[in-house]
C-alpha cells in the first residue's frame, strides 16, 4: 500500500514536471510567433526630421504619415477619405468657405483632445516666413491671404482659417479648388498641438522622445541619426481597430546585396531590387514590379543672392540636359520599371478633364538625348561665358544605385561634352537633402515623387522664390500661369490644364531648367504573409493597414 502511494506520487510529480515544460515549451512558442509577428521593412536613407512644418523631403514626409493624420487620409485606393474630419464640410459662399467638424474620439497620442485650434495653429505656422517652410506654398493663392501672408505683406494670424470652437474648424478659400481635399492628405495641412510644441521648445522632433502623435502609429526609437526606427500603434488612435500591426521595424539599408541578405534570412519581409537583380528575381514567387509617379532628374544651380553660376547660361544647361542616354540608364542600371522622361510631369497618372489625353503625351519630349545638339549648345554656352571647359561638382546620395548612376552620367557627359569635367561628391541621403535646400550644390541628383494626383504638384515647386525650388530659375510668365492654375483659372479646368501645360513648356523647353532623366518604377520582393502594404503611385507610403500573417 505504501509502496503504491509512493509510486502514485512519482507518477503525479512526473505528470506536473510533464506539463510544466509542455506549457514553457507553448510559452517560448508564443513568444517566438509574438516576436516574428514584427513587421520588417527597409528605408534607403535616414530620417532628415519629423515635424510637418518643416519638411522638405520623401523620406521625412512618410515618416510623418504613419505618425500623424490630417483632416482626410488616402484609402486603400488612394482616395481622400475622411480621417480627423467627423464629416464632409458644410458649404458656404458658393464654396469657398468650409466648416469642418472634428472626430469627438480625436486624441493625440499623450491623450489631450485634437482641436480645431490644432489645425489653426498648424496652418499659420506654415504660412509663416519666419518658419521658412519648403511647402508653405501649398497653400498660396488657395487658402485666404496665403499669398500675401508668404511674402511678408500681412500677418498670419490673417490665414484664412479660424477655429470657431474646440472641435469647429472654419476654412476659407481664394477659390474653391478641385484639388482641396487631395491637399488635406498631405503632411503640409496636418494639425500640431501648441502647447505640446511650447513645452519641448527647440527640441521638439528631433526625436521619438520629444513627439507626440494622433495618426495609426507612435514613432519609437529614433533619435534624428538612428538607422533603424519602430512604428507602434497608437492605442488612442481613433480609428485603431483597423490597424493590424503592432510594431513595424524599419533598418535603412543602402546596398541592394545586403538588402538580399536581410530577406533571405528573413530579417527584412520586403525589399527594393533594380539593374541585375531584377533579371535574376523575376520569376521568384515573391517578385513585384509596378510604375510609380516619381520624377527624377539632376537639379542644376544657377545661383543665389546674386551671384550667378556658369549653370546660369541656358545653353550649358541645355547641353547638360540632352547628353545623357537616358534609355542605357533606365535598361542596364534600373530595369524596375522604370521609363525614360523627357519632362517633368509624369505619364500615366494626369490626364486632360476634357479630352482625357495623357500630360506627358500632349505635352511631348521637351529635353531629350541628342548627344549632336548637346555639344553644339555646349559649345555655345562655353563661347557665351568665355570658357574652353567646366568642371562641374555632382551631388548625390551613398545607396548603391545613386553610386551606379552617378557614374554612368559621369561618363556619359564627359564622353558627349568635350572639356567637361565632372568630380562625384557622395553624401549621406540625410545631407542631399541639406545640401538640395541650401542650394550648396552645383548639380544634384533628386526627385519628387508628388503630393496629389495633378501636374500642379510637380511645377509649384519652381515658382519664383518658393522654398521647394532652389535652383535659381525664375520666369515672371511661369508664375503666373501656375499660381493662375492654383487660383483664378480654378473654375475653369480646361484653360487650368493648359497653363500647366505651358508652365511646364517654359520649365524645360525654353529654360532647361532641369535635367530630366526617368519616372520612377518599382521593383521588389514581397514576402506572401505580408499584406496591404499601401505603396501609391503618387503619395507617402501608407502602412495602416499593414499586416503580417504567420500562420
Amino acid at each position: 500500500m505504501i509502496l503504491r502511494k509512493k509510486m502514485l506520487g512519482v507518477l503525479m510529480l512526473l505528470g506536473l514536471v510533464l506539463l510544466a515544460a509542455c506549457q514553457s515549451k507553448d510559452a517560448v512558442k508564443d513568444t517566438e510567433k509574438k516576436e516574428s509577428s514584427t513587421i520588417n521593412i527597409m528605408e534607403t536613407g535616414e530620417i532628415p526630421g519629423v515635424n510637418p512644418t518643416t519638411a522638405d523631403n520623401s523620406v521625412s514626409f512618410k515618416a510623418i504619415n504613419q505618425v500623424y493624420e490630417g483632416l482626410y487620409r488616402l484609402d486603400k485606393d488612394g482616395k481622400p477619405a475622411l480621417a480627423m474630419a467627423a464629416a464632409e464640410p458644410e458649404e458656404k459662399d458658393g464654396g469657398k468657405t468650409l466648416i469642418f467638424k472634428i472626430r469627438e474620439d480625436a486624441e493625440w497620442s499623450n491623450g489631450t483632445p485634437v482641436t480645431a485650434a490644432d489645425f489653426e495653429y498648424a496652418w499659420k505656422k506654415v504660412v509663416d516666413p519666419k518658419s521658412a517652410a519648403a511647402y508653405g506654398p501649398q497653400m498660396e493663392e488657395i487658402v485666404k491671404n496665403a499669398t500675401q501672408i508668404l511674402k511678408g505683406d500681412m500677418d498670419p494670424d490673417q490665414l484664412g482659417v479660424k477655429a470657431l470652437d474646440d472641435k469647429t474648424l472654419q476654412v476659407e478659400l481664394e477659390n474653391p479648388v478641385p484639388i482641396f481635399k487631395d491637399l488635406l492628405t498631405t503632411g503640409t495641412f496636418f494639425p500640431q498641438n501648441q502647447a505640446y510644441i511650447e513645452s519641448q521648445g527647440d527640441r521638439y522632433a528631433l526625436s521619438s522622445e520629444n513627439l507626440i502623435s494622433n495618426g495609426p502609429f507612435k514613432l519609437e526609437n529614433w533619435d534624428g541619426t538612428e538607422k533603424t526606427w519602430d512604428y507602434v500603434k497608437n492605442n488612442k488612435y481613433w480609428d485603431k481597430k483597423n490597424v493590424k500591426a503592432n510594431k513595424i521595424h524599419v533598418q535603412v539599408v543602402k546596398d541592394t546585396n545586403q538588402a538580399l541578405n536581410l530577406y533571405t534570412t528573413d530579417k527584412l519581409d520586403r525589399i527594393e531590387l533594380d539593374g541585375e537583380f531584377v533579371s535574376k528575381y523575376k520569376d521568384d514567387p515573391d517578385f513585384n514590379k509596378t510604375f510609380t509617379g516619381r520624377s527624377v532628374y539632376l537639379k542644376m544651380n544657377q545661383g543665389k543672392d546674386g551671384q550667378k553660376t556658369d549653370l546660369a547660361n541656358v545653353n550649358i544647361r541645355r547641353a547638360l540636359a540632352m547628353a545623357i542616354d537616358k534609355q542605357s540608364m533606365v535598361d542596364r542600371l534600373l530595369a524596375n520599371g522604370s521609363a525614360v522622361l523627357n519632362g517633368n510631369v509624369p505619364a500615366k497618372i494626369m490626364f486632360d478633364p476634357k479630352t482625357k489625353e495623357d500630360f506627358r503625351e500632349q505635352n511631348g519630349d521637351l529635353l531629350s538625348y541628342n548627344p549632336t545638339e548637346a555639344k553644339k549648345y555646349w559649345e555655345s554656352g562655353l563661347k557665351e561665358i568665355g570658357k574652353s571647359g567646366l568642371t562641374i561638382a555632382l551631388t548625390a546620395g551613398d545607396s548603391s544605385l545613386q553610386k551606379q548612376q552617378t557614374e554612368f552620367m559621369q561618363d556619359q557627359l564627359q564622353k558627349n561634352l568635350p572639356g567637361l569635367t565632372v568630380n562625384i561628391k557622395t553624401v549621406t541621403q540625410k545631407a542631399s537633402f541639406v545640401a538640395d535646400v541650401s542650394q550648396d550644390y552645383e548639380m544634384l541628383l533628386g526627385g519628387w515623387g508628388g503630393d496629389y494626383s495633378d501636374p500642379l504638384t510637380y511645377l509649384n515647386l519652381f515658382l519664383t522664390d518658393s522654398p521647394g525650388n532652389h535652383t535659381g530659375f525664375s520666369n515672371a510668365e511661369y508664375d503666373k500661369l501656375v499660381l493662375g492654375a492654383k487660383g483664378s483659372l480654378s473654375n475653369d479646368p480646361e484653360k487650368r490644364w493648359e497653363a500647366l501645360l505651358k508652365a511646364e513648356q517654359i520649365l524645360l523647353k525654353d529654360n532647361a531648367t532641369l535635367v530630366p532623366l526617368y519616372q520612377g518604377g518599382r521593383a521588389y520582393l514581397q514576402k506572401a504573409a505580408l499584406q496591404d502594404y499601401i505603396a501609391y503611385p503618387i503619395g507617402s507610403e501608407n502602412y495602416k493597414w499593414m499586416s503580417k500573417d504567420n500562420k
